[in-house]
């Protein structure tokens, strides 16, 4: 049996691309708490996210998400986690007849009573509610880490009530999606193992004046071993 030859950069671990392991970790917190972090000069994203997981641990603070992804230097990777949402967008209302026949008219014809029931949906549209995190890490020859990183975060809250109605046959009301986006595009200088603040999202409000938390958006960078 005769092996197909392999590249050598295959071939020879001390050559092959090395893979490094990239987290991203998502911790909402009260704003008031990191107001006061801020105050007190904590600039260290390791200490930031240090402090973040003592508040989990005490249930001050809760995990959003953690997405984790792994690539080659200089190589691109992606991962996805959604549902797709399929909702309505555009509505074709009923229509009278246009035609004019000879036919004689009958005295007991009666125009339909057209109501949001005849209503026929024209148009749909697909949105990606989930988490999605594209990456592009490199070692140098220094041993710097350098991550072109966008992450996004799609969720669907609530559906907004446009026109009810609801007969003998169910519920035909009209709702329309609520989307909140919250997206993060940049590139980073990492050192290795170690945690750093990209940015912080201020979810949407669920009441006004405004909303009490954030979300620390944390990434790291890591490169794994050849070592057994």
């Amino acid at each position: 049996m005769t092996l197909l030859a392999l590249p050598a950069m295959a071939v020879a671990h001390q050559e092959a691309p090395r893979q490094l392991r990239v987290m991203v970790q998502v911790i909402e917190v009260p704003h008031a708490v990191l107001t006061k972090w801020n105050s007190a000069g904590i600039v260290k994203g390791a200490d930031l996210h240090e402090s973040a997981v003592k508040l989990v641990e005490t249930g001050e603070a809760q995990i959003v998400e953690t997405s984790v992804v792994i690539a080659r230097t200089g190589e691109k990777a992606l991962v996805e986690t959604i549902g797709e949402r399929i909702y309505p967008t555009e509505y074709e209302p009923p229509e009278l007849p246009t035609n004019v026949g000879i036919t004689p008219v009958d005295p007991a014809f009666k125009l339909p009573d057209f109501t949001l029931a005849h209503r026929m949906t024209s148009s749909w549209e697909t949105r990606d509610t989930g988490s999605s995190m594209e990456v592009a890490p490199l070692i140098d020859e220094g041993e710097t880490y350098y991550l072109n990183l966008r992450f996004n975060m799609v969720d669907l809250p609530a559906l907004t009530l446009w026109s009810e109605f609801v007969d003998e046959l169910g519920d035909a009301s009209v709702r329309m999606p609520e989307f909140e986006t919250r997206r993060w595009t940049g590139a980073l200088t990492l050192a290795p193992g170690v945690f750093e603040l990209c940015t912080v999202f201020t979810p949407k409000p669920a009441a006004v004046p405004a909303a009490t938390t954030r979300q620390m958006v944390f990434a790291r960078c890591e490169v794994l071993s050849w070592d057994k």
